[in-house]
């Protein structure tokens, strides 16, 4: 049975191979909410997130899409998008068209279990979040963002002496974590404070990672083998 880095590597090698590729504007619609997808994309350069907004105008962010990420592979076992996905930044990504990729699942065993796997990874996303928004204090749920965005940054090779670049607002943040965008500003100045990261001038510098994912008790178990928070990998992010 291929891993779940395997079939991921399987599948972005594949949309590389078939795909064309697209750009994107800041604020341009991957997809609308209630709107048939109709590619699947690779992103190369630029974030987009995944949203709900609601009747008063308030919006959850449920999904940040960076470089290297597959948007959104849960489009082929559904009729319709369920949230929008809009480009944060300029975006330049590669496209496969759905219906190529949906023709594989029923006669590509690695295909479908590429598929499958990717949908347990939500899933298990899913309910680490719900724990964090529903237990955690402002500063655990941050700390706990900033450590998986690193990690998933780092993993696409994207981080020099601890620092990266951070396109997203306090807006954001607080869409994401249900915080208030005032709330988050007070937080982040008291983990400046205390030194757990530097967030400036769209670059995000976390100087220990090993003490920033301790103060949310951070593993990242629900990401893929390679950018899981194991000793080893926060020894070598420290």
């Amino acid at each position: 049975m291929p891993t779940q880095t395997d079939s991921l590597t399987s599948m972005t090698e594949l949309i590389r191979e078939s795909g064309s590729v697209v750009r994107l504007k800041r604020h341009d619609f991957i997809v609308r909410c209630g709107q048939r997808p109709g590619a699947v994309l690779l992103l190369q350069e630029g974030w987009a997130a995944r949203y709900t907004l609601m009747p008063d105008g308030r919006r959850h962010i449920s999904q940040f899409y960076l470089p290297g990420d597959l948007c959104d592979l849960s489009w082929l076992v559904s009729a319709e998008a369920g949230q929008a996905v809009r480009a944060l930044t300029p975006i330049t990504a590669i496209s496969i068209d759905r219906e190529a990729m949906e023709g594989r699942l029923g006669t590509d065993a690695g295909f479908s279990h590429c598929v499958a796997v990717d949908s347990l990874q939500r899933l298990e996303a899913q309910a680490a979040w719900m724990v964090a928004l529903g237990r955690c204090s402002a500063s655990e749920r941050l700390a706990q963002l900033f450590c998986e965005l690193y990690l998933r940054i780092d993993r696409s090779g994207r981080t020099t002496n601890r620092e990266c670049a951070f396109p997203l607002s306090q807006q954001h943040l607080a869409d994401f974590t249900g915080m208030s965008a005032v709330h988050v500003c007070r937080t982040l100045r008291q983990m400046k404070r205390i030194k757990l990261l530097q967030l400036q001038r769209r670059k995000l510098t976390i100087p220990d990672f090993s003490e920033l994912a301790s103060t949310c008790a951070y593993t990242g178990s629900y990401l893929n083998d390679e950018a899981r928070a194991t000793p080893e990998n926060l020894i070598a992010l420290s």
